[in-house]
């Protein structure tokens, strides 16, 4: 009886598989959509329960670094070395604050005292794009707010640590990527190239779901052929 509901229960799971790929196809095509606008300025007043049509949207704003608030997520890899992304909350002209992954840095350059050109000062003008939070998978290790140890980006806590709005925009890389080396070595954060990231490994689990499907199938339609022990032939 268990044998005969494998085949059905891994054919449903294939079949929700390849919805799902549908879905994160659309999603992907309606970020890229986004991503291909010109920048638009951040609005003084942000409706956060709109935000999520705007993820991946090119957003510009200015004001000011509260660098001594300075997150650190990571560790992550950058040219094979390892690094941190600093998130810093930007105190705009109107009061509110929000949040700006500015970008990658050495792990030796993560006090702020070895990197004075990166921590800048007054007003600066920021371009970059909505983000979300990261979806937590089972083996990274949990956050620790206390220590300022970030190892997936939780957008929610961190507003909530520095009494920012739940806002992240991620700072687009600035200049050539020439100079990247030398912003490396004197600890400028390395911004990003505007690129959509989302992971889509909806088919390869529909393959694999439904090719289970067919091999349970077989083993029952053999099982089910096989004469009963002790059968005698006549």
């Amino acid at each position: 009886i268990f044998l005969a509901f494998i085949p059905i229960l891994t054919f449903g799971l294939g079949t929700w598989q390849v919805a799902r790929l549908r879905w994160k196809v659309k999603l992907i095509e309606d970020y890229d959509d986004r991503l291909s606008k010109p920048p638009i300025n951040l609005p003084k007043r942000i409706k956060l329960d709109v935000l999520k049509d705007y993820l991946y949207r090119r957003v510009k704003t200015s004001g000011k670094f509260l660098h001594d608030q300075e997150l650190y997520l990571g560790p992550r890899t950058f040219k094979n070395k390892l690094g941190y992304y600093v998130i810093t909350p930007l105190e705009r002209e109107n009061g509110t604050t929000i949040l700006v992954k500015r970008g990658w840095i050495p792990r030796e350059k993560i006090d702020p005292s070895t990197r004075p050109v990166g921590q800048i000062q007054g007003k600066v003008s920021v371009e970059g794009l909505l983000k979300g939070s990261e979806k937590k998978t089972w083996f990274v290790p949990e956050n620790n707010p206390e220590k300022n140890q970030w190892y997936w980006l939780d957008v929610d806590t961190m507003a909530q640590i520095t009494g920012s709005q739940p806002i992240l925009v991620e700072q687009n890389l600035e200049g050539s990527p020439f100079i990247i080396n030398q912003m490396i070595q004197d600890g400028i954060p390395v911004g990003k190239i505007p690129s959509v990231e989302l992971s889509n490994t909806h088919l390869q689990y529909a393959i694999t779901w439904y090719t289970l499907s067919a091999a349970t199938s077989i083993m029952l339609y053999i099982l089910l052929k096989k004469p009963p022990a002790g059968q005698v032939k006549r």
